[in-house]
C-alpha cells in the first residue's frame, strides 16, 4: 500500500462512535418499529440519510487526509473485469447461501425487520420503489465506501477480518452477528482479490435486491 492509499487510522474514529450508538439504540429498540420496514417512509429516509453520511464521510475523509481518492477508497475499475464479475456471482452466491441456512436458526430477518411479510398496499408501492433505490443501491454504496473503502485505507494489512467486525457489529442485532460477518469476510476478499471496490458494491446491491424482491414475492 503506498501513501496514497493510506488514510490515517485516526479518521476511523467518528463513523466508529456514530456505528456504536447506531447499534446500542438498534439493539434496545424491538424490532416490532420496523416491521415492514421497506413500506415505512421513515425507514427509507434513515437509510437515505446513513447512506449520504457514512459515503460522503469517506469521500471527505480520504480528500482531508491529502489521500488519493480513487486509489484510497479504490474507486477504479478492476483489472481483470471478467474474473470479477465471476468473483461477484461466487460472493452473491455465498451471501445468500449463508443467509439461507441461517435465517431458520436465528430469525435475523424478522428480528431486523426490514423485510415484508404482506404484499404492499396502495401508496407502499411507491414507498417500497425508493426502498429497491435507497436500500438496495445507495445503503450498499455508503456502505462499501465506509467499510472496504475508509477500512481498508486505514486499517491496512488486517483489513478484511477488522472491517467484517466492524460491519457485523454496526448492524446492532446479535441475530444477525454471523450472517453479516459471513458477508462482510466475502465483501472484504472481493475488495483484496479485486483492487476495487466497485465489485464489492454490485455484490452488495444485488444481495439487498434480492433479499427484497424475494421476501415481497413470498410474503402474505
Amino acid at each position: 500500500m503506498t501513501a496514497r492509499d493510506r488514510i490515517p487510522a485516526r479518521w476511523l474514529a467518528p463513523p466508529a462512535a456514530v456505528l456504536a450508538v447506531n447499534a446500542y439504540l438498534v439493539n434496545t429498540n424491538h424490532a416490532d418499529a420496523s416491521r415492514n420496514g421497506v413500506y415505512l417512509a421513515g425507514v427509507v429516509i434513515s437509510g437515505l440519510v446513513s447512506a449520504l453520511v457514512f459515503g460522503g464521510y469517506a469521500l471527505l475523509a480520504s480528500r482531508l487526509s491529502r489521500a488519493d481518492p480513487v486509489a484510497a477508497l479504490a474507486l477504479r475499475a478492476p483489472a481483470a473485469p471478467r474474473r470479477a464479475a465471476a468473483h461477484v456471482v461466487a460472493a452473491v452466491a455465498v451471501i445468500a447461501l449463508t443467509g439461507i441456512v441461517l435465517e431458520p436458526l436465528l430469525h435475523g430477518d424478522r428480528a431486523q425487520g426490514l423485510t415484508p411479510n404482506r404484499p404492499p398496499h396502495g401508496h407502499e408501492w411507491l414507498t417500497l420503489a425508493a426502498a429497491l433505490l435507497v436500500l438496495g443501491l445507495l445503503v450498499p454504496l455508503g456502505e462499501e465506501l465506509l467499510f472496504r473503502g475508509l477500512g481498508f485505507a486505514a486499517v491496512g494489512r488486517f483489513a478484511v477480518p477488522v472491517t467484517a467486525t466492524a460491519f457485523a457489529i454496526a448492524h446492532g442485532l446479535p441475530a444477525l452477528l454471523p450472517p453479516v460477518f459471513v458477508a462482510g469476510l466475502v465483501l472484504g476478499e472481493l475488495r483484496r482479490r479485486t483492487s476495487s471496490l466497485w465489485p464489492g458494491v454490485a455484490a452488495h446491491a444485488t444481495v439487498n435486491l434480492l433479499g427484497i424482491v424475494a421476501a415481497v414475492l413470498t410474503a402474505g
